[in-house]
């Protein structure tokens, strides 16, 4: 078992500038291999937009300048107006490169959300169950999925960075026709906004990081009214308006901390944005200064007015694209650091294969599986759920284990699927510790049912068949599977058989029994060609007579495979060749029913007790 304790404390640190820029390029190549036709083409349409507006206030000054060589003498219109025409084309031309750049960055952030999301389930599906006990792991897997579309944001910011830096230089090139030094002062006007956008861009980042558990915490409250399949208790027990207050209750922490935040950025803005007013006053007057003494032309002198204002436009979007371009890249470090995640970062996480050539699980297998003084403590706690375990469970047996709840029955299924790793002591299949046999090997050979079995809003026939998801085209396999379970009769009776599709969230879904979910559920443990299957009171919902029916069915259909279950029903636990009985995580007892009905110990005292309801 990895030693190391997952804190998300620790690998969430704050990023300096460097290391968040750094990132810039790993966010491209996403962006690339994602759709590189499209990252190329909206780059290339930035640019032409970044020029136009420089382009556009130099021919404006040519107008001018020509109409005013003009005056008391012929106009020649061709040589005055051709000026406009072109401004009025490039504009035309810029509107409609900008409704194409609209369009592509549309079909751009679907592929981006598409591609990213995959990668996010992929990486959470090869996470061990162990992440999943750890609340701080859903903080940073909701921080993630939360700004995911920011990566497309990063990919449209350095061309936007890069555009307003073009048409920045264009404009100040513009400048230095009146002086030089009109461009130092208004650089130097608009400097202080660098701080200010980095500043609310680290403290934006921060407090979404402290707000996460409130985001989550309202979200759950949010989502809990909307879940079907908890409609009932709510209304039973008049949840509503609780639910309501516990939602509005983190959601009111967050807006206050967004309103006290954004009030002290206000005040930082309203006190750095006054410098570049004050500079392009000082640029105007000596624009107009020039003019006056005929220095520079009319037409340099309307260029000035509108170039000076725009520059410092250009300059501050220059600045706040800079300061977007980390933001975002700030809060795509979550989503790289998911991705990032080291599956051995968490107490509890598998240890892999001890060998650099796993073992392969025999086929059949020969000997069984052996539990040798195993103990076990859930990540994160301290308390023993399993201590001092040994068994063993031979090829093709049929093995019960019985115990009052938390007697650790569900804890040990875990550890047998391997979900966990033994605190201390070893599992031994054929003779061969698990942890040297390779994961997809024990899960190709392993099934399993849980109490908790999940309800596929899916047709019939898949949610069988994801029992094997190689075979989900097979109809033929898929129904013997339903057969054997017991659900093919009520199956067949649905509008549309096996393409029927179940549950309420879909249109035309149709809903099920507990019962009738159950024996899909089963149904999907035999669609496996596991030889060890693991049914974890996977019968809860059916009665004693369907239980007991089903359980000989199992036995009938299973006699090649060993077969590991817990069941609270007596009646059914007495069919298993071997019964073991654990109490406060030890085993106290085990053998066949008539053995340990002699024993006179617990296993008894619970039977005489189960049985003396139906007296």
């Amino acid at each position: 078992m990895a030693s190391s304790t997952f804190n998300i404390f620790d690998t969430l640190k704050t990023k300096s500038v460097l290391e968040v820029f750094a990132l810039i390029p790993r966010v491209f190549g996403f962006m690339w291999r994602s759709a590189p036709l499209l990252v190329a083409g909206t780059s290339a349409l930035r640019i032409v937009e970044a020029v136009t507006p420089a382009l556009t206030l130099w021919l404006m000054k040519v107008v001018v300048d020509r109409i005013v060589a003009s005056l008391g003498s012929p106009v020649d219109w061709s040589y005055v107006l051709m000026p406009i025409l072109v401004v009025t084309a490039l504009r035309l031309g810029n509107s409609l490169v900008s409704q194409i750049n609209n369009i592509w960055g549309h079909i751009l952030t679907e592929r981006v959300y598409s591609a990213a999301h995959s990668q996010l389930l992929a990486k959470a599906a090869s996470l061990d169950i162990a992440f999943f006990e750890a609340p701080q792991f859903y903080d940073r897997l909701t921080q993630a999925k939360r700004n995911v579309n920011r990566i497309q944001s990063v990919v449209w910011g350095v061309p936007s960075f890069l555009q307003q830096f073009l048409s920045l230089s264009a404009v100040f090139g513009l400048l230095t026709i009146l002086h030089p030094l009109a461009v130092v002062l208004l650089i130097c006007a608009t400097l202080p906004r660098i701080y200010y956008e980095g500043f609310t861009a680290r403290r934006r980042f921060d407090m979404e990081t402290e707000m996460m558990r409130n985001y989550r915490s309202s979200d759950y409250y949010g989502d809990l009214p909307t879940q079907r399949e908890k409609i009932k208790e709510i209304r039973v027990f008049g949840l509503r308006q609780f639910l309501v207050d516990r939602f509005y209750k983190f959601r009111d922490t967050i807006v206050r901390a967004i309103i006290k935040l954004n009030i002290r950025f206000l005040k930082l803005d309203i006190s750095i944005n006054n410098l570049p007013t004050i500079a392009i006053a000082m640029v105007w007057a000596y624009a107009v200064y020039r003019t006056a003494m005929g220095e520079v032309s009319v037409g340099t002198l309307t260029m000035v007015v509108a170039a000076a204002h725009q520059a410092v436009s250009s300059l501050q979007g220059l600045i706040s694209s800079g300061g977007n371009l980390f933001q975002n890249t700030l809060f795509i470090t979550r989503f790289f650091e998911l991705l990032d995640l080291d599956p051995k970062s968490v107490r509890g996480s598998l240890e892999p294969p001890r060998s650099k050539s796993p073992a392969k699980i025999p086929s059949p297998i020969r000997t069984g599986l052996e539990l040798r003084n195993v103990s076990f403590t859930y990540p994160g706690t301290t308390i023993e759920i399993l201590k001092d375990v040994s068994f063993s469970i031979p090829v093709g047996t049929k093995l019960a284990i019985v115990g009052e709840n938390g007697a650790g029955k569900t804890t040990l299924i875990k550890l047998l699927v391997r979900f966990y790793d033994p605190t201390s002591g070893s599992i031994a299949l054929d003779r061969t510790d698990y942890r040297d046999y390779d994961l997809s090997d024990i899960r190709a050979n392993v099934s399993a049912v849980f109490q908790d079995f999940v309800r596929y809003q899916i047709s019939a026939s898949d949610n069988i068949g994801v029992g094997n998801v190689g075979h989900l085209a097979n109809r033929d396999a898929i129904v013997e599977a339903a057969k054997k379970a017991g659900a093919d009769e009520f199956v067949t009776k649905l509008p549309k058989g096996y393409e029927t599709i179940l549950g309420k969230t879909f249109d035309e879904g149709v809903d099920l029994s507990g019962g009738e979910w159950q024996n899909l559920a089963i149904a999907r443990a035999f669609m496996s060609e596991s030889q060890i299957l693991f049914l974890d009171e996977p019968t809860a919902a059916l009665d004693a007579f369907g239980e007991a029916a089903l359980y000989e069915r199992f036995a009938r259909l299973t006699e090649n495979k060993t077969v590991i279950f817990i069941s609270h029903r007596f009646s059914t636990v007495r069919m298993a060749d071997t019964i073991v009985v654990l109490e406060d995580g030890r085993v106290i007892e085990q053998g066949d029913h008539e053995t340990l009905m002699k024993l006179d110990g617990k296993y008894r005292l619970m039977f005489s007790t189960q049985a003396a309801r139906y007296a």
